[in-house]
């Protein structure tokens, strides 16, 4: 290999896209438009939904909670979990001013066959369905666990 060749070749391999890889995928979703409503039944529907659409799935629970608060705390239910054998799924909410913040995190990469973008859209159109004032303000699937 001659010189130019070889200053060639460096060069164009520090250059070179290094095909990126990601072990795990975060949704985000806002919503805005409950209305003012009784924080056990919204609660309870949207813990309950959460649980439905990961049954729905190749993932498995392995631990839930649902915290309601009562007034002398944020009004609301403030956490709903779902721990999954792939990660998490939370519903964070206030039914005070009728918010909702969710996200569902999954830790399998590009192999694994659940689409979490799919699971959240389920989610959002059975809200919309039960509570039709609902707006979805923000859905983002971001990749996580960067490596190459």
């Amino acid at each position: 290999m001659n010189f130019c060749n070889h200053v060639y070749y460096v060069t164009a391999s520090l250059f070179r896209k290094k095909e990126e890889k990601f072990k795990g995928t975060h949704v985000l979703a806002d919503f805005t438009g409950l209305g003012l409503g009784d924080e056990y039944e919204i609660g309870n529907f949207i813990f309950n939904l959460m649980i439905e659409a990961i049954d729905q799935t190749s993932m498995k629970i392995v631990h839930s909670h649902l915290e309601i608060l009562n007034k002398d705390t944020p009004p609301g239910f403030t956490s709903g979990i779902l721990l999954l054998d792939s990660s998490h799924f939370t519903a964070h909410c206030y039914s005070d001013l009728g918010i909702i913040a969710m996200d569902l995190f999954t830790c399998n990469g590009e192999d694994h066959i659940t689409d979490v973008m799919s699971v959240m859209k389920y989610v959002q159109n059975k809200i919309v369905k039960k509570y039709p004032n609902v707006k979805c303000t923000y859905m983002k699937e971001h990749k996580r666990f960067r490596y190459s």
